[in-house]
């Protein structure tokens, strides 16, 4: 018997008693906690298939966050960059400037999400052929890429590019 099967053979006394089934989400809740430790990635994983289960393919702060760290680059001079290049707050200015060319489904946290991946993407090339406006030249192509791209179908490309 696994999990599923005790979920599945007592469901309706869950339906019976909210109580029962706070304390069961509760006891899966701190097994998920210790999982988090040893195998975050299992962890990541199992949250972000819930995610999209309960609220759908766009990103919320946590699962951005969390998608954003993962990121990095190798730059000109061999570093390796890891993480945000921008803030939420510097995403979400630029694209209350844009809001018209990006489709209301996407939110902030799906643009944060594409416009550092684009970062870390195109940064080295942006920076060689337009080192004055080299982030000018990413968001574009993010917003090209992402948020305007005539063969993708439907607005939830930046959260199925990161599903893997």
């Amino acid at each position: 018997m696994n999990y599923y099967d005790i979920v599945k053979a007592n469901a309706a006394k869950f339906r019976g008693d909210e109580k029962a089934m706070w304390s069961s989400i509760e006891s899966v809740s701190v097994l998920l906690e210790k999982i988090k430790e040893e195998y975050p990635d299992l962890y990541w994983s199992f949250l972000r298939d819930q995610h999209e289960v309960m609220v759908g393919h766009h990103f919320n702060e946590a699962y951005a966050k969390w998608e954003v760290e993962k990121m990095h680059h190798k730059g000109m001079d061999g570093t390796t960059y890891k993480g945000k290049h921008w803030s939420i707050e510097q995403t979400n200015a630029v694209l209350n400037g844009m809001r018209s060319k990006i489709p209301a489904a996407y939110n902030e946290w799906d643009f944060y999400v594409a416009l550092n991946a684009s970062y870390h993407d195109f940064c080295k090339a942006a920076k060689k052929h337009m080192p004055d406006k080299a982030d000018e030249l990413i968001i574009d192509l993010a917003v090209a890429f992402w948020f305007d791209d005539e063969d993708w179908d439907g607005t939830t490309k930046v959260w199925d590019y990161f599903r893997k």
